[in-house]
């Protein structure tokens, strides 16, 4: 009995002890960003250090790392004791018992318990990273979209400042009965338009920035400074070489190729525990009359009934059900970054295309206004030539930011920049 005492105040100087943890009553926000411009690959840097979901997400990691270290360990051995006292009879003292047993099952499923908990903590690690890309990504494709929506809005205020002067011009001519009012409603209708599109451009940019103050975790309204995306086109070549290698570079795709190790290793581990629960221990003690006993316990179950079939015919299911998923992601993946490679090369043809045809337009337009000036230009037609020039203009930046999306999107499919990830098997 001292023995067992000591033991189990050893045991206790070990155990673990209770900290609070209160909860924030206000968001803790990041540091205020400099005046220099950012580049897209700097706010997607940001956007990864400073994401308040990615923050909640890689939490998961210490879950997975406890489940880890409850893996290799092997469960604390049970002891017991009894007295009882001698109330009549023949017997001459009280009796006493004891025992100690330790269970042996952790030690049968070790190899394959701790095998599907290594897989398990990488899985997170890999599903974290992949929601990291996702993020570095769309913070990416934020400035392009903003980058796209200033110059829109640049475009937008040059043609209204332009067909102001129409219209102030026309409005005169109209006052001195030089022209009428037919052409005084289409230089009006005209200018209209253009300041709806700038209200509704403004509008769409203030939201996209909003969205990107709450990427980087800034305060709502945060204006950053941010340079023009210049990021090279992606060619033919590297994207069919990472096709090559998708499976191997795509963090989501590896997740579940390590989700399908630890099925495959819980398999393991549910037949192996058709023989389980196996304990092992000693007993011993000293009955009324003084005979003192002591001698091994063995425990174990006999597969006769059940044999875990229950478990392990789901272990079987869900690993067949994670192999058929992996499967069809795969496919996925590879279906979807090669029907976006061709749509790469197409906006490639159509944004070239835009450019010029808007470089034209843009040289009509000021030959227009030049015309107008001079009266050799009547201002319905001018305002018709600069209305045209605007809309090819914000045409070609349109198409020009659906090609950088369109190329971020799939070199974010491609796993472009990630190392290859090749899982243990």
């Amino acid at each position: 009995m001292r023995a067992a005492a000591v033991l189990l105040a050893a045991g206790l100087t070990g155990c673990a002890a209770y900290t609070a943890a209160p909860l924030p009553s206000a968001p803790s926000l990041a540091p205020a960003l400099g005046p220099a411009p950012l580049t897209p690959a700097q706010v997607a840097v940001l956007a990864v250090r400073h994401d308040p979901g990615l923050a909640a997400a890689r939490a998961q990691h210490g879950v997975a790392a406890a489940e880890l270290l409850a893996a290799g360990l092997p469960p604390d051995p049970s002891v017991s004791g009894g007295f009882a006292a001698l109330l009549g009879g023949p017997g001459a003292m009280s009796a006493i018992s004891g025992s100690l047993t330790q269970d042996l099952s952790a030690l049968i499923t070790y190899a394959p318990d701790r095998a599907a908990a290594k897989a398990g903590l990488a899985q997170v690690d890999a599903g974290i990273l992949w929601q990291e890309w996702q993020v570095a990504a769309q913070a990416e494709q934020l400035c392009v979209t903003l980058s796209a929506e200033r110059a829109t809005l640049a475009s937008l205020q040059d043609d209204a400042a332009a067909l102001t002067r129409v219209n102030t011009a026309v409005q005169a001519q109209v006052a001195a009965d030089n022209l009428t009012l037919a052409d005084s409603a289409s230089s009006a209708a005209a200018l209209a338009a253009v300041q709806t599109a700038l209200d509704a451009a403004a509008q769409s940019y203030a939201q996209d920035r909003a969205t990107l103050d709450a990427l980087l975790d800034q305060p709502p309204g945060t204006d950053i400074p941010l340079a023009a995306p210049a990021a090279p086109p992606l060619t033919v070549a590297t994207a069919q070489q990472a096709l090559a290698t998708l499976a191997a570079r795509r963090p989501d795709l590896i997740a579940l190729r390590y989700g399908y190790t630890q099925a495959d290793q819980n398999l393991r581990a549910a037949i192996l525990s058709q023989f389980l629960p196996v304990s092992l221990g000693a007993a011993g003690g000293r009955d009324t009359s003084g005979v003192l006993s002591a001698g091994p316990q063995v425990t174990l179950t006999l597969p006769l009934f059940s044999r875990n079939r229950p478990a392990i015919a789901a272990a079987q299911a869900t690993r067949d059900a994670l192999r058929a998923q992996y499967a069809a992601s795969l496919a996925s993946a590879t279906s979807g970054a090669g029907a976006l490679l061709q749509s790469v090369a197409l906006l490639q043809a159509q944004s070239a295309t835009a450019d010029a045809a808007a470089a034209q337009a843009r040289r009509d337009a000021a030959a227009a206004s030049r015309a107008l000036a001079a009266g050799a230009l009547e201002a319905r037609a001018a305002s018709a030539l600069i209305s045209a020039a605007g809309e090819r203009t914000r045409e070609a930046i349109a198409l020009r930011a659906q090609l950088q999306t369109a190329e971020l999107s799939l070199a974010t499919l491609l796993g472009l920049g990630l190392p290859p990830m090749e899982p243990t098997p």
